[in-house]
């Protein structure tokens, strides 16, 4: 559990852990996290990229990870700053590099998440990222890597 004793250092651990575990496919450990009602919101449109859009609750939350795990791969991920208002919300600026399962391939990746919380759950995450490039990866899976 989250607590507003952790120091920043601990807290970037947990967060360290629980995003490399979801780069590798492992959700759980993150919907631990979750208020059972939760709101997730990749920004973008779900006819350009099916995970986007807002999901609500566990069940959606996941179903939303797992149909960005099928069309991309996370090669990489790293937490590069984080702010923290604890109890009330964090944000964590990260960098990804993502591969299109389709014609394989590689985008470099810049993104804001901003995670609101309620009794130490997460009740809101709202991820903020250049999704016009991962559609682009997308429409290059769906030529077959043509130029």
């Amino acid at each position: 559990m989250i607590s507003d004793r952790l120091t920043r250092e601990e807290y970037l651990a947990i967060a360290r852990d629980i995003y490399g575990r979801r780069a590798k496919g492992d959700n759980e450990p993150g919907l631990a996290f979750f208020h059972e009602n939760a709101r997730y919101r990749l920004l973008g449109s779900r006819a350009l990229i099916p995970a986007a859009g807002l999901r609500v609750g566990k069940a959606e939350i996941r179903e939303a990870w797992r149909a960005f795990d099928t069309d991309f791969e996370i090669l990489s991920f790293e937490i590069e700053d984080l702010v923290i208002d604890m109890p009330r919300c964090s944000y964590m600026s990260w960098r990804m590099q993502l591969r299109g399962r389709g014609a394989g391939a590689i985008a470099e990746l810049e993104g804001i998440d901003r995670l609101v919380w309620v009794d130490f759950k997460i009740v809101e995450w709202t991820r903020f990222f250049d999704t016009a490039l991962v559609a682009a990866l997308a429409e290059n899976d769906r030529e077959g890597g043509r130029d």
